[in-house]
């Protein structure tokens, strides 16, 4: 083992042959972890040998067979050649072969209707097996197959199995509903409806939940299926699988809505009865009665404006929306009393509240969205801080849904971040967590902050800033201008340390890093200047620091927005007004080293300083100010040449000299444009108001919420009361359909089709139970026409094509043209 060297070598050749012995073990236990499963079907992706097992005696070839099919399809390869000889085998008597027929049909049926078509006998005949899973395999087949020619042979077919005994048929038959519904079949629509309020009637919470996945892409607004059953769905929602419960939620709260409108003592209609339920405003909030008796210093407070906006978007449609968005007075119209509902008196309304409250700890995120948006809309004032621990707890343990959580949060804390401030601490930021989680979470802490949690508030927002991520840096800054602007105590501590951020972002700020350090810049630049509006005439030294600070700046965006404060408030306080001249002076040397933004602002905050120019310093400013404009002139870009343009015809009035005028024209026209300017750069600022720019809510675990736009499929809760029932004529229809089924049935009684079962009978007498008018349901539902549908006439072609003999003649003739 001697090396070149002449030392030993460490790694000897037998090293090596145990390397790759290592290898051959490594794949050696691929191969036998692939025993005992069907992966070894995708291994040889052109075996010619499935032709001669398709056409084997044995079922186990059969179906080795078809599992190759299988894997071929799944793989991407196209096989429909084998089509003629696997509709051979729908026959067959084993169960695992009909279920790989009947998934290789489904995938060909709408490429080769024909030859799909002639199977149709054997799946109406499968329709009356024994086994529950050919059944439901059989109807899952036909209802797979989009054809309008088979269309009333599925619908009944449907109507057969939705009274089947065995649970998984009738929750196959509720899953096959919403795709002969894409076949717009106007002429069945009525019968579809009626097939989904017999299985919303079902026992079963598995076929309740796949009804209401039907009833929603179905009859949405059909909420008379709805009124029939409404306590047992209520009751029954528990039980129901988790993506059938939304959907069930969702489905409940919308007749509610539509059938009993708002409640009156929740949070979407207290800003409309202030003077019957205690409320007292005072700034634009409204302040509650204490929620917790035992503690008299906590009052929940909500924004009056933004809680009437909330309720009107979940009420208004995308379009009625977003055109009324841009309304100045969003919360001017209120709810009709007759609109409104008490829910001291509306056992509807507390049935839905009690079945949905528990759901508010379900596994499923989802879930306890949904539940959460039910209490948010409907639950009692007093009642609406249940769904804060859910909310939290969701927060922590799921990091998948985290974002859409915090989206949804954020909603309810806009409206009242009271819910949330007690818990302020479990918004605190996580190193795990994803840039747009945080950025959520550093907008909930700043609108959650109070008194009494801004100096934590403020310590955590001290550690962000230090954080690499810059961006993020930059977004905890914005952050505490925000809490500055909205707790009144706290401005001046804030203001301190951005000045001092903005002393040492200054000289580390680049224009070549824009995107990093140059942005926690411009957003404590901004922040200053969001403090600064609050009360600017006792801000007067900051906005001087920050004129001294220009020179250390380099970024362009910070210096604009410098100098647009400094324009902004040339006129403010006694040292800003003598400081002009030397601001103008300092704003035209350095005009052409400036980037195109910053020349915008100068120009702006020039023609701003001429008009509240006092009369001493008039003249010097006229000159600077005509050097500043024949600079902008000679720009090499054309927005800043436009702007420079459009400001000299603007101020011609104001650089003139004041000469006695020769016409009474030229003095008028001269009112007019001094008129003009003091509009436009003599104005003062108007208030801020943030509904401006976050007014788009839609309803709490929808995707719209999450993209901020209405998506495809997003329904608005109903209208108020929009759905009126009539009791009487809801009886006399009944009575009427109960009587013409009892005269069909004493009148003629037809025979069972080939194919069928006992369990025709049984699923005929099999009916569920429940309460006030579930009688009469069943009796229609023995006498439903949708039984009749197959007896109906049909054409000597499509009785050719059912025949058996027809699909045997067929068979032998591919034989035939194969042999050939």
């Amino acid at each position: 083992f001697l090396n070149s060297g002449g030392g030993f070598d460490r790694k000897p050749q037998m090293f090596n042959q145990f390397g790759s012995t290592a290898e051959t073990l490594s794949k050696a236990s691929a191969v036998v972890l692939r025993i005992g499963t069907d992966a070894h079907l995708y291994d040889d992706p052109e075996d010619v040998s499935i032709a001669p097992l398709l056409d084997s005696k044995f079922e186990s070839e059969k179906c080795e067979a078809l599992k190759r099919l299988l894997a071929l399809i799944a793989q991407g390869f196209d096989v429909p050649n084998f089509f003629p000889q696997v509709v051979k085998n729908v026959a067959s008597q084993s169960p695992e072969v009909k279920k790989l027929v009947y998934l290789y049909l489904l995938h060909y049926a709408e490429k080769r209707p024909n030859e799909a078509l002639l199977s149709i006998n054997y799946f109406q005949k499968d329709l009356g097996d024994p086994n529950p899973l050919v059944r439901a395999w059989a109807l899952r087949t036909m209802a797979g197959i989009r054809l309008h020619v088979i269309a009333p042979l599925a619908l009944a077919a449907v109507s057969k199995c939705a009274r089947d005994p065995a649970v998984y048929v009738r929750r196959c038959a509720a899953n096959a509903l919403p795709k002969l519904h894409d076949l717009r079949l106007e002429e069945h629509a009525p019968a579809i409806e009626e097939l989904v309020g017999i299985l919303l009637n079902d026992h079963s919470p598995g076929v309740v939940g796949a009804a209401a996945a039907a009833f929603t892409s179905i009859c949405p607004n059909n909420f008379k299926l709805i009124r029939k059953n409404y306590k047992k769905l209520c009751q029954i929602l528990p039980d129901v699988e988790e993506w059938g419960q939304i959907l069930l939620i969702g489905t409940l709260l919308r007749y509610v809505v539509a059938r009993h409108g708002l409640v009156r003592e929740s949070l979407m209609l207290s800003i409309h009865g202030l003077a019957n339920n205690g409320f007292c405003e005072k700034d634009g909030l409204v302040r509650d009665l204490t929620l917790d008796s035992g503690d008299s210093d906590k009052r929940d407070s909500f924004d009056a404006n933004l809680v009437s906006l909330v309720s009107k978007s979940y009420i208004e449609g995308p379009d009625e929306y977003l055109s009324r968005s841009n309304c100045p007075d969003t919360a001017s119209s209120a709810f009709d009393s007759k609109e409104t509902t008490s829910i001291a008196h509306n056992e509807d309304v507390k049935i839905l509240l009690q079945c949905t409250s528990p759901l508010l700890w379900s596994n499923n995120s989802a879930v306890v969205l949904a539940a959460a948006g039910v209490q948010w809309i409907m639950a009692p004032l007093e009642d609406v801080k249940k769904i804060v621990k859910p909310l939290l707890f969701l927060l922590r343990s799921s990091t998948a849904s985290k974002y859409v959580v915090l989206c949804n949060i954020l909603v309810f804390a806009k409206a009242v971040p009271s819910l949330f401030a007690p818990h302020f601490e479990d918004f605190f930021i996580c190193s795990s967590d994803a840039y747009q989680v945080k950025a959520h979470k550093l907008e909930m802490l700043s609108l959650i902050a109070t008194d009494s949690s801004i100096s934590s508030i403020l310590r955590e927002f001290e550690n962000y800033i230090k954080d690499p991520d810059r961006r993020f840096a930059a977004d905890t800054v914005a952050a505490i201008g925000l809490c500055a602007k909205r707790l009144p105590t706290i401005p001046t501590t804030c203001l301190d340390g951005l000045l001092a951020l903005v002393r040492q972002e200054s000289f580390a700020g680049d224009l070549a890093s824009v995107d990093e350090e140059a942005g926690v810049l411009v957003q404590a630049v901004m922040s200053i200047q969001t403090i600064i509006e609050r009360d600017p005439l006792s801000h007067e030294k900051v906005i001087i620091q920050l004129f001294r600070s220009l020179d250390s700046i380099k970024v362009a965006a910070a210096r604009a927005t410098i100098i647009w404060i400094l324009g902004v408030y040339c006129s403010l306080g006694h040292i800003i007004p003598r400081m002009l001249t030397t601001i103008t002076k300092y704003l035209a040397w350095s005009f052409k080293s400036e980037a195109s933004e910053t020349k915008l602002q100068i120009l702006n905050t020039s023609a701003k300083v001429l008009v509240n120019a006092e009369v001493d310093d008039l003249q010097m400013l006229k000159r600077i100010v005509v050097y500043v404009l024949e600079l902008g002139e000679c720009d090499i870009s054309y927005d800043v040449r436009d702007r420079t343009r459009f400001l000299k015809k603007l101020l011609s009035c104001k650089l003139a000299c004041h000469e006695p005028p020769e016409e009474e024209t030229v003095a008028s026209q001269e009112n007019i444009a001094a008129h003009v300017v003091e509009h436009v750069f003599g104005r003062k600022l108007k208030p801020f108001s943030p509904l401006a720019l976050h007014n788009r809510f839609y309803l709490p675990g929808s995707l719209s919420q999450i993209v901020l736009h209405a998506a495809p499929g997003y329904e608005p809760l109903p209208k108020p009361c929009s759905f009126v029932f009539e009791e009487d004529s809801d009886q006399l229809s009944d009575y009427d359909r109960h009587r013409e089924a009892t005269a069909d049935l004493n009148g003629s009684e037809t025979g069972d089709e080939d194919g069928s079962s006992e369990y025709d009978t049984e699923s005929s007498n099999g009916s569920d139970l429940s309460s006030d008018g579930d009688e009469k349901t069943t009796t229609n539902d023995a006498a439903d026409p949708l039984i009749q549908i197959s007896e109906i006439a049909v054409s000597s072609d499509q009785e050719e094509v059912r025949s058996k003999k027809a699909l045997d003649l067929w068979l032998d003739d591919l034989e035939k043209s194969g042999s050939r």
